[in-house]
């Protein structure tokens, strides 16, 4: 009956036209309202054990910044003291208070921040007292990895919107991050800017130095003011503190900024830098893009150059090009599970250029997904900040579209022409409304987006975010196949409460049955979802424990048949503890709906329901270890059933484990394992198993110079009998010698090597010796086959004019 009910309700609402869903969207937002006044209500009569008091708004708080004539260094402060002539001449700002994990306390252990700046920098000296130096955390590792260890931060707001930040962080062995910042995102380490950093310990804690250009900052040169937030991070007592106040109770970071006076009479990021590169290599590749034609393409002590180009302009607008971008192996994906999925796998983007900025072309809906951009040419980019309008365009092209076809075909060798465009404008505090249009275009056909997204921060806890558009897709005429038109509107609503004690996130996603971005990134069209996260802390007193709170997840999607897609339900408990240790037990249910519409050779609709359980396990016990394992032990579907059969449920055992040992300060070892074993639920038979071994050895020999090695094992062992999955196994090996003094400027020498169970026919051959056209599935063979090798040495100089 409730199934009945839903697809009801679900045809009647797919039906909506887009003017009325725009009106559904404002409801949304004014029933947040409401609904922020009754949850705080309610909040008032829910027993805690102990929570801090509720923090108010503070008023900003601010200091000016002192200009000095010589260069700062961090032996100016010995035994973490400036010295008596220097101390008049800089700032101070003390009295951290803690975010986590009593959100209000003073902090446990002293900071101090001095600062100052000359024409040209901008100093920040953090002094960071510890009455427990022994326990400090401190490993000389890679750029951007040293999140484990004790670190500090500033966060910059140049713009003062409180919207978009640049993070610069340091570890005590002086090793520098730095990430783009986004209001209620993740940071975004692959920010990359040049600047300097000293660290060093003293008998009583440690200091770093942050010695920043102006010149790698964007700014206003007509504003004298910069929002700023300062931050410690403790990882042995799970401690996060920061200058001004930042407290949970209030969404966000910068909305609680403290202002830094006296930015004046300085230029920022003005003026030209060219990045070239030079790259030799030699590889060896199997080509099997088209399955009928594989073949092995050998390059020989090949050279090629490339390089960017960056122009900034009144200081806050930056137009970049390129020219043949290298895109050689220098990072790796991290493993996922990838066998029997039944919607695609996001990876994330590892290359610089589209990661540069890449916060300017975020919406709800993620529109703009570069890794679809495999094999560009040229391209142009241009962001930047006017007033309070956001602007990012960018347009690049593709080779790669017309190297996936086979020769002959009307698409083989032309290349496809992408541009994105957004512009956002900024209204009151922590609102805004935003426009994007998107396009793809390829032998004739294209993929063109546009639409409308809005942030609205309705109060100090709950913000809503929205965004609406509609596609037009044309889907060229080739491989003997007509020409395909498809339109459609897609929405996405969320509805975040963020708060101490009490989190939720709420999100509605639509995608018609027309909609399509082939830019972008979505996991299937067609669908209605609906997904609920609610969670909810206790924080004891004078206890080891830091917090108890309990967490569900829910998340229910139909098509717009009314036919139900799925209903996942997620519970757990968790306790954190010093050190960053969590532990959750994990309970719930997944169900999976099926039917003829899926492909299948199922009838009608059927349910593969399997209730499940399992555990959390993450935290850093000692200086040496950080661990992340979850377990789960429940159901799963067989998506790949072998022929003339349908989907069955299968009883799967799950493991995902990232271990990352540091044995001295300069040795890393990253670790992965994933399991993925399912069994008949019918019958008890094995199915498939897929496991993933991953070890990445890092050896840091000075903050330039490293060496790293990873090996990589996948297998998929499978049963021909329950499922028509391939054999698999693959072992994968990579080397890295880095010379890296900064952004920019670098000199790589590396080594790739992937070896398959491929069966050196290449392909299913027929009498003819032709390949297959009906079996175009690779043979697997119980021998090895290298199918790439890749040797290379590339180098970049960052010239900056």
């Amino acid at each position: 009956m409730y199934e009945s009910r839903t697809s009801a309700r679900e045809k009647t609402g797919f039906a909506f036209s887009g003017c009325l869903r725009f009106f559904c969207v404002l409801g949304f937002i004014q029933i947040a309202a409401a609904t922020s006044s009754i949850v705080a209500l309610a909040q008032s009569d829910v027993p805690k054990i102990a929570s801090s008091p509720p923090a108010k708004i503070q008023a900003r708080q601010g200091f000016a910044i002192p200009l000095i004539s010589d260069a700062l260094r961090l032996s100016d402060f010995a035994a973490g003291e400036p010295r008596p002539d220097l101390k008049s001449k800089l700032t101070q700002v003390t009295d951290f208070i803690q975010q986590v994990p009593n959100d209000g306390d003073p902090a446990t252990e002293k900071t101090e921040v001095w600062l100052a700046r000359s024409q040209t920098t901008l100093y920040v000296i953090f002094i960071c007292h510890d009455r427990h130096p022994s326990e400090i955390r401190s490993h000389l590792v890679r750029r951007e990895n040293l999140l484990n260890d004790d670190n500090v931060s500033v966060l910059f707001d140049p713009f003062q919107d409180r919207r978009k930040g640049i993070l610069f962080t340091v570890n005590p062995s002086g090793v520098q991050a730095d990430a783009l910042w986004t209001e209620n995102k993740d940071p975004d380490y692959s920010y990359d800017q040049v600047w300097d950093s000293e660290a060093s310990t003293f008998p009583g804690g440690w200091m770093a130095l942050f010695a920043i250009p102006f010149r790698s900052i964007r700014f206003r040169t007509d504003s004298p003011d910069w929002g700023v937030v300062f931050m410690r991070n403790l990882p042995r007592n799970s401690e996060v503190d920061f200058w001004p106040r930042v407290s949970s109770t209030v969404t966000g970071t910068l909305s609680q900024e403290g202002t830094l006076h006296g930015i004046e009479g300085v230029s920022g990021s003005r003026g030209l830098q060219l990045n070239p590169y030079v790259l030799g290599q030699s590889e060896r590749e199997l080509i099997n893009i088209d399955p009928l034609n594989p073949y092995y393409s050998s390059r020989q002590l090949e050279g090629t150059a490339g390089g960017e180009a960056k122009f900034v302009f009144k200081d806050s607008m930056v137009l970049d090009g390129t020219i043949n971008p290298d895109f050689s192996d220098v990072e790796s994906d991290q493993p996922q599970f990838t066998v029997n999925q039944r919607y695609p796998v996001y990876f994330p983007e590892l290359r610089p250029f589209f990661l540069e900025n890449s916060n300017y072309f975020t919406t709800p809906i993620l529109l703009v997904y570069t890794r679809n951009i495999v094999h560009p040419e040229y391209g142009i980019r241009g962001t930047g900040k006017v007033g309070k309008t956001n602007i990012g365009f960018f347009l690049i092209d593709d080779r790669e579209p017309g190297q996936t076809v086979a020769p002959g075909d009307p698409l083989y060798g032309k290349r496809s022409l992408n541009a994105v465009g957004r512009i956002s404008r900024d209204l009151g505090k922590d609102s805004s409304v935003g426009l994007i249009y998107t396009d793809e275009e390829f032998g004739g056909g294209w993929n063109r987006i546009g639409g409308a997204d809005f942030t609205a921060r309705l109060s100090k806890t709950w913000t809503v975010q929205g965004q609406m558009v509609e596609s037009s897709t044309m889907q060229p005429a080739h491989d003997d196949q007509p020409a395909a038109y498809s339109a459609g509107p897609a929405s996405r609503l969320e509805i975040v409460r963020a708060g101490r004690s009490f989190n939720l996130i709420s999100v509605n996603r639509d995608y018609s049955s027309g909609f399509q971005t082939q830019l972008g990134f979505i996991p299937t069209s067609n669908i209605y979802n609906a997904q609920d996260h609610v969670m909810y802390q206790w924080f004891p007193k004078g206890s080891v424990i830091q917090s108890i709170g309990v967490e569900t997840n829910q998340s229910l999607a139909w098509d717009h048949q009314g036919n139900r897609l799925y209903h996942y339900s997620t519970f757990d408990p968790f306790v954190l503890l010093p050190r960053n240790i969590v532990f959750a037990p994990v309970g719930g249910q997944n169900s999976d709906t099926l039917g003829p519409q899926d492909g299948t050779l199922l009838t009608e609709n059927r349910n593969y329901t399997e209730n499940f359980g399992g555990f959390l396990f993450r935290g850093a016990p000692w200086t040496q270890l950080n661990v992340n394992i979850y377990g789960q032990f429940g159901g799963n579907v067989n998506y790949n059933p072998v022929a003339g059969a349908v989907p069955s449920l299968l009883h799967q055992q799950l493991i995902q484990a990232l271990v990352s040992i540091q044995p001295t300060r300069k040795l890393t070892a990253d670790n992965t394992y994933l399991l993925d074993r399912n069994h008949s639920a019918e019958n008890g038979a094995s199915v498939y198993e897929s496991q993933t071994l991953r070890t990445k050895l890092n050896y840091q020999f000075t903050r330039s110079i490293s060496i790293r090695a990873i090996a990589e094992y996948d297998s998929t062992l499978v049963n021909p009998a329950e499922t028509s999955l391939q054999r698999k196994k693959q072992i994968g090996t990579q080397g890295l010698i880095t010379w890296l003094p900064h952004p920019g400027t670098a000199i790589y020498i590396g080594y790739n090597d992937d070896l398959q169970n491929l069966d050196r026919a290449l392909c299913n051959r027929m009498p003819n010796g032709q390949c297959d056209p009906d079996n175009p599935e690779p043979p697997r063979s119980p021998d090895y086959l290298n199918d790439g090798r890749q040797f290379f040495i590339k180098a970049s100089y960052l010239f900056r004019f």
